[in-house]
């Protein structure tokens, strides 16, 4: 009877799972190292981030972190807001050992006019951006409008952004959750030939 209890306990505990723990870190450029911490129940994998940003000029940023699952197969994200503004970004996800040698790469967005569009803009600091109607290329089939302040360190600052975007950035907003952010407005409506409202 105890050897049954015992067993039944056991079963109860690896059903339960345990924690993966991750390192985390952020970096401007190619890479990054820090502190490996002991994640959420609910972010049950590792996760290394690569950003290209043109805002001005090309600037990397390059992450580690704990993320859910759902983020490792979505494939490279590309928004563009108009004014020669876009982010690019790619998620590569691991879990133990295979996190020593797992690298991520941002391939170049597909340029390609789609025949979509969106309205777009871009504006930090401030909820309030003149609008443009921008077309939409490669795989951005999406039009994206996000308001809101987002804390990033000790720095919050009101931002709202409208563009052009990749379908995974809409099904699946886990990819937003690394910034902390009190957004009011977040909507994703699919772009078609027609100006989206």
């Amino acid at each position: 009877m105890k050897t049954l209890l015992l067993c039944c306990l056991l079963w109860a505990l690896l059903e339960t799972g345990t924690c993966v723990s991750c390192e985390v870190c952020q970096n401007k450029g190619d890479s990054c190292t820090g502190p490996v911490q002991v994640c959420s129940k609910e972010l049950d994998s590792c996760g290394i981030m690569k950003t290209e940003s043109i805002l001005g000029e090309k600037s990397l940023s390059f992450e580690k972190a704990c993320v859910s699952s759902s983020l490792c197969n979505l494939g490279p994200l590309y928004m563009k807001f108009g004014n020669g503004i876009s982010i690019s970004r790619n998620v590569a996800c691991c879990v133990g050992e295979a996190c020593k040698t797992a690298t991520v790469s941002v391939p170049p967005a597909n340029t390609t006019l789609n025949g979509r569009r969106c309205p777009a803009c871009f504006s930090m600091f401030s909820h309030h951006c003149n609008e443009e109607i921008i077309d939409c290329t490669g795989s951005q089939t999406h039009c994206l409008h996000v308001s809101g302040t987002v804390k990033r360190g000790e720095t919050a600052m009101k931002i709202k952004v409208k563009g052009c975007t990749t379908e995974s950035s809409c099904t699946n907003k886990e990819i937003f959750k690394e910034f902390d952010a009190n957004t009011t407005t977040a909507e994703c409506s699919p772009a078609s030939s027609r100006v989206a409202t």
